[in-house]
């Protein structure tokens, strides 16, 4: 009877009780993700409701933030995978913090300190989003799927190339926002660019947030088939 208890069974139940809190811990990221980017890019939804707009921006940030909460169980004797996911907890932590500041921002918008704490929150979630890539590409290292590791480092590499480049973008415009004297048509773009800022900003981050979401989605699916083996191995 002592054989039922055997350390390779203890581990097995391990690895399948870590198994099912990956995959629910990629479910909430999957569905925090766009919530993220609807609350707080869309101005609007905020003047229907101040705080009703503040708690679900906070809702959103909390739901990926328990995701990833949720991935600590999954090979913690993995050094430099505990370590991306650290990084990416500490930037989730970060951008919750500066988060109020976008609603303060729209009650005060000629604050120089909201205006660039908005700013901080922008390229944090920008950082946030690079860093979570990062964090997708080591987990699909060690998910035994040949197929998926290979598409998840195309992706990942994609997207974090974009969201280098749109950092970089997002600096230079920063810095000459802040020149002495723009030509005309320099000045003209600027004050086109702030005056649509919500809708840029969707269209900067929507298509790196899709495809952070299908590498995800991949990842949750290939989860459950490993989790649906395991269950049926056990049965038979």
């Amino acid at each position: 009877m002592g054989s039922d208890s055997s350390p390779e069974q203890i581990r097995e139940e391990g690895l399948s009780h870590a198994l099912v809190g990956l995959l629910r811990g990629l479910s909430s990221v999957f569905w925090g993700l766009p919530l993220i980017l609807l609350t707080e890019a869309q101005s609007d939804f905020y003047n229907k409701g101040r705080w009703i707009a503040l708690l679900a921006s906070w809702v959103a940030n909390g739901l990926v933030l328990n995701g990833l909460l949720h991935l600590q169980g999954f090979h913690q004797q993995e050094r430099i995978w505990r370590r991306a996911l650290e990084r990416t907890l500490l930037l989730g932590i970060i951008h919750v913090g500066l988060t109020p500041f976008l609603f303060f921002w729209q009650d005060y918008p000629r604050e120089p300190f909201f205006a660039m704490s908005v700013r901080l929150l922008f390229f944090c979630g920008m950082l946030y989003l690079y860093q979570l890539n990062h964090l997708i590409r080591r987990l699909a290292c060690m998910i035994p799927d040949e197929t998926l590791r290979q598409d998840t480092e195309l992706f990942a590499g994609l997207n974090r190339r974009i969201l280098s480049l749109l950092m970089t973008l997002v600096l230079v415009y920063w810095l000459v926002g802040y020149l002495a004297s723009l030509p005309g048509s320099l000045f003209l773009l600027i004050r086109m660019i702030d005056h649509l800022l919500p809708i840029v900003v969707i269209m900067l981050v929507v298509m790196p947030v899709a495809m952070t979401m299908t590498m995800v989605w991949k990842l949750k699916e290939s989860v459950l088939n490993m989790i649906r083996l395991k269950a049926s191995g056990s049965s038979d």
